[in-house]
């Protein structure tokens, strides 16, 4: 069902993401977001921090049901750790995770992929989930595969 979902979304994205003029990454990224929250309903966060001067990530575009930090130090968190090594990360419970940053206390599972271009960062895609566990190989796949729409 998953599966499934995930190419319904791509062929979604696949459409509106092509445009005339050709739409610039940040309204990529926001129509991203937006139907990638909708398809999800586990998910309480779905957003880009894109990366600023080298060192710093800050918050893009996003939907959920709660604010997000605004900044996150590359290193610091997951996202920061995700930006800092280039790599997928999937936290399974973040209150086991010892270089957590806690936007908020519904978070339970959170998974984040590096967003490059020609191997060079340029944001990472956060998403929370409320269920312990919540994100796995499928997730990370698909997910992977999205980042490069942009």
């Amino acid at each position: 069902m998953k599966k499934q979902k995930y190419k319904s979304i791509i062929n979604y994205l696949n459409k509106i993401l092509v445009s005339n003029p050709p739409l610039s990454k940040i309204a990529k990224m926001s129509l991203i977001s937006t139907v990638l929250y909708v398809e999800f309903e586990k998910w309480i966060f779905c957003g880009f921090y894109v990366l600023k001067e080298n060192s710093l990530l800050e918050i893009g575009p996003h939907q959920g049901k709660v604010i997000p930090c605004t900044h996150i130090q590359l290193g610091k968190g997951v996202c920061g750790t995700s930006a800092m090594e280039n790599k997928i990360i999937v936290v399974n419970d973040v209150s086991k995770y010892p270089n957590y940053i806690s936007c908020d206390n519904k978070t339970k599972s959170e998974i984040v992929v590096p967003v490059t271009n020609n191997g060079n960062l340029k944001a990472v895609l956060d998403i929370d989930s409320m269920e312990l566990s919540h994100f796995d190989e499928l997730d990370k796949l698909y997910l992977k595969n999205i980042s490069k729409m942009i």
